[in-house]
């Protein structure tokens, strides 16, 4: 889809010197030509994309990291304008989004739902149409981004739903894919709620050759559409899923141990209690840890709750790469930022 001319850049600006060097540094060109087809399409799930155009947005964000981390910069938004909506708390989303697009050369508007009125999700997009080049929503229900998508003609991307993270699994892939300079063959063992990060996990680490294998209390597992889904998806990429009854069955072997909060945000006056019993014995402990596969690293998408969800031995673990994962949202999303809405 195109971006209309109502909405297109005040000035484009060619590709300078610097840009041209990450894009001859990426291991292969193939993964450019990928790239350059995320121009002015929606990221809701991250399905919507191909597994080698997946494989190329970790390629560009591992090569925009390195060229950060180098001092050089990339401008390729400058005049362009991303809406930030908040319906949810956040600080990993905010932060990584806002800094990604100003180092872009970008500029954001932040929206918090209590701060402004409500509107139906499609007279939203109509107004944005208009007025941005980009919205990032973080939201409750997964339809608020769909029924958006169907209206807008720019880029929506999903910075969290009640079903969905995908940016967050994507930032998990690149940390995967840094610790042990491959995907393919890895094994992650997800212990916890079968919640939206879960999920995202399902269906985007095997389009990486990534198993997953996950371990949830009894009513308290992923969605059967999802895991449905994931599952071919793991068929076509060689790749598995496996449930597990016991958290150290679904540990034994993995090279990443994963959890996440066991009362998601805005569920904790409601089903902290029952949830607190259930949940019992789904820690990512030291037991865990010792069956894994030796060097195994230690994943939590945060916040995080020492002592519940994740012991805080395992949280400040040598092999604990938490800080690594909430860093790597920034590179994972500036490279979507530069794809759906630039000139790659």
């Amino acid at each position: 889809m195109q971006t209309p001319a109502l909405v297109k850049p005040l000035y484009n600006k060619p590709q300078s010197s610097v840009s041209s060097s990450l894009l001859e540094s990426l291991p292969k060109r193939r993964s450019l030509r990928a790239f350059s087809r995320f121009k002015g399409r929606s990221f809701l799930t991250g399905t919507e994309f191909s597994t080698e155009e997946l494989q190329a947005l970790i390629e560009v964000a591992g090569a925009l990291k390195e060229e950060r981390k180098a001092g050089k910069t990339h401008r390729h938004l400058e005049g362009m304008h991303l809406a930030l909506l908040f319906e949810k708390a956040s600080l990993r989303t905010r932060f990584s989004f806002t800094v990604a697009m100003n180092e872009l050369g970008g500029h954001i508007i932040e929206a918090v739902s209590a701060n402004r009125k409500s509107e139906e999700p499609e007279d939203l997009a109509g107004v944005l149409n208009g007025y941005v080049h980009g919205v990032m929503l973080r939201t409750h229900e997964h339809s608020t981004l769909e029924r958006m998508m169907k209206t807008t003609k720019i880029p929506v991307i999903n910075g969290l739903s009640d079903t969905h993270h995908p940016c967050q699994a994507l930032a998990d892939v690149l940390t995967m894919k840094e610790r042990f300079k491959r995907t393919k063959g890895l094994t992650l063992c997800y212990v916890g709620d079968g919640n939206n990060v879960l999920h995202s996990l399902l269906l985007l680490c095997p389009m990486f050759g990534i198993n997953v294998n996950f371990s949830c209390p009894k009513g308290y597992g992923p969605s059967i559409d999802v895991l449905a889904e994931a599952n071919l998806l793991a068929v076509k990429n060689n790749a598995t899923i496996r449930a597990f009854d016991e958290p150290v069955q679904a540990a034994k072997g993995a090279h990443a141990l994963y959890t996440d909060v066991w009362v998601s945000m805005g569920f904790e006056n409601e089903e902290s209690a029952q949830r607190e019993a259930a949940f019992q014995g789904y820690q990512l402990d030291a037991d865990l840890y010792r069956v894994a596969a030796a060097g195994a690293i230690i994943m939590h998408c945060m916040p995080m709750v020492r002592g519940k969800e994740i012991s805080a031995e395992m949280a400040d673990h040598p092999n604990s790469v938490l800080f690594e994962q909430s860093e790597n949202r920034l590179h994972v999303q500036k490279a979507l930022l530069w794809g759906t809405m630039g000139n790659a």
